[in-house]
Order: C-alpha cells, then sequence, then structure tokens
C-alpha cells in the first residue's frame, strides 16, 4: 500500500497541476506549491513506515509471580497437626533487563526470588524452601496489526537454579540446619505485552518450569533419597520501562 502511494501521490498532483495550469493566477504558484506537498507526503509515509517498523530499546523489568511447584519429597516428610501436608505453592519476585531488538525479538537477563511459605509442623516449628534463580531469556514476539500496541510472545528461560530448605530445631533437637541443591533450569513461556504511553509496557502470560535438583547436601554430605523439585506451571505479571534506542 505504501510503495502505491509513493507512485499514486506524484501521478495525481502532476495531472492536477496540468488541469489548473489554464488559470493564469495560480500557474506561476501551483508547481512549487504541489512539490511540496508531494515532498510533505511522501516524507510523512516514509516516517510512519519507519515508526511502525521499529521498536528497539533498552528495557527494565519488575515482576511477580506464582509457581506451583511439585517438591513432592519436602512435602511427604512433613505433618501438620491435623495430618495433612503443607502446600509447596511459590510466591516469586524478579526483576529483568534486556534488549528489545525490534518488534520480533528480545533477549535479556534475569533474577528470581522463590519461597515457600513457612510451616511448623509436627518434625519441626519451623520450615521453609527458598530459592534464586539467574537466567538468560530469549524471546519471540509477533503483532496484531489491528492493535499495533498488543503483542504475543513466545520464549524460553535458561539458567541455574539454587534451591535450600531451611530447618528450625529438627524434631525438636534443638538442631537447625539447610539442605540445598542446585540444577540447571528452563522454563517455557507464553503470553501478551502491551504498549503504553511513556515507554511504559505491561506483560501477563504463563508457562512451565523444569528445575529438579536430585543431588541435595547438608555441610557438604549428600542427604540420600531426596531431591528438591520446583518444576511447575506458573504463572507472570510484569511492568516494563523502555529506553528506546
Amino acid at each position: 500500500m505504501v510503495r502505491f502511494l509513493y507512485y499514486f501521490i506524484p501521478i495525481f498532483f502532476i495531472g492536477t497541476a496540468f488541469a489548473e495550469s489554464h488559470d493564469p493566477k495560480e500557474t506561476s504558484d501551483y508547481p512549487a506549491h504541489s512539490g511540496k506537498i508531494i515532498s510533505d507526503s511522501i516524507s510523512t509515509l516514509s516516517q510512519n513506515e519507519q515508526e511502525g517498523s521499529s521498536k528497539s530499546s533498552l528495557y527494565v523489568q519488575f515482576n511477580t509471580s506464582g509457581l506451583f511447584s511439585s517438591l513432592n519429597d519436602w512435602k511427604i516428610q512433613l505433618h501438620l497437626s491435623d495430618g495433612t501436608h503443607p502446600s509447596s505453592n511459590c510466591m516469586v519476585f524478579g526483576a529483568e533487563g534486556g534488549w528489545v531488538m525490534n518488534k520480533y525479538f528480545q533477549i535479556g537477563i534475569g533474577y528470581e526470588f522463590f519461597f515457600t511459605t513457612k510451616v511448623s509442623t509436627i518434625e519441626t516449628p519451623g520450615d521453609q524452601v527458598n530459592s534464586t534463580f539467574f537466567y538468560g531469556s530469549l524471546r519471540a514476539s509477533t503483532v496484531l496489526e489491528s492493535i499495533p500496541e498488543l503483542y504475543f510472545f513466545g520464549g524460553m528461560d535458561i539458567g541455574s537454579i539454587t534451591a535450600t530448605e531451611v530447618i528450625d530445631n529438627y524434631f525438636y533437637s534443638g538442631r537447625n540446619f539447610n539442605r540445598i541443591g542446585t540444577t540447571s533450569a528452563y522454563r517455557l513461556m507464553i503470553g501478551a505485552q502491551y504498549y503504553l504511553i511513556d515507554n511504559w509496557s505491561i506483560m501477563a502470560g504463563t508457562g512451565y518450569l523444569f528445575s529438579k535438583a536430585n543431588k541435595v547436601t547438608v555441610d557438604g554430605q549428600t542427604w540420600p533419597n531426596f531431591s528438591l523439585d520446583l518444576s511447575g506451571f506458573t504463572l507472570r505479571f510484569g511492568v516494563n520501562y523502555h529506553f528506546p534506542l
């Protein structure tokens, strides 16, 4: 459509100028005026096309998530006063920064902190799992032509998770210790991002985290038959600020 207008606009104005060339009052002024209109029109089209095809920026994101993690070995070892097991759901807070290369791709690095609710059980008056996730991110997007501010994306985060179970007064023996496991992890995500005014955007997405630390240690010694499995579905919300390039 834009290419068609590049050809059509000059033809239109040249034809109009020729049709009105019989008016002696306008003959001397019209060609210059017509040329300015043509130049301004082409410049505007080029500018609009350029703005529509460029979304390059540096961004900073602050996000929060809910992670429905597995943590099977952690749950089954603990019993609440009613005989049930504690919830393994985690709250997640994080930050991410990176480069929006164009309206199709972006790359970034991020950090997130996970934690379960601290529980008091028959085995211990205090037990909680805390985790940190350092990752790199790659995202591919597509835009709706009818809503150019709205993007749909799919992406992958790859990194390393360290999970720590913090145990207080184990079996009321006065012993406090941590069980620690580190593993590689990756997360698949899909979602949507909406660009607001003044370089702000918001995003929402869902996905699945793959992360299971099979080797868990206490004071450098492996704890047998125990894992910290954070794998599970996640719901994520974030706010971004963009520094245009």
